[in-house]
């Protein structure tokens, strides 16, 4: 009743023989950034940010990982300023504390010394 179709799907495309990879080789570039410190890719930056769409993707890339290193820095150095600023609120703290205990040493001292002179 039915008969069943075969698919009709193309064949898979043949390996490249080792002659053709060696010539593809051949015209194969790679460019790689230098390795050093850090550059200052402001302009760069802007254009990620403004038109993405006109950059390499090489360059998009490292463009993208440079900028995301400062985003978790960035977000480190809050982490730590926040630390550093419960530091400061538990110094001023004690300090606090120390200055109510000097001034009510003095006001102890002054009403000694009031009454001594008294006598």
């Amino acid at each position: 009743m039915f008969k069943r179709a075969k698919p009709k799907v193309e064949p898979p495309p043949i390996a490249p023989t080792v002659e053709e990879m060696l010539a593809d080789m051949e015209t194969f570039e790679v460019n790689q950034s230098p390795i050093g410190g850090p550059v200052d890719n402001s302009d760069l930056e802007h254009a990620l940010l403004t038109e993405p769409e006109n950059l390499s993707l090489p360059t998009w890339w490292q463009v993208f990982d440079e900028y995301d290193q400062k985003v978790k820095k960035l977000s480190d150095t809050e982490g730590n300023l926040d630390v550093h600023k419960n530091q400061l609120k538990e110094c001023y703290a004690k300090l606090e504390k120390n200055a109510e205990k000097l001034k009510d040493g003095i006001k102890k001292q002054q009403a000694l010394a009031k009454e001594a002179l008294k006598c």
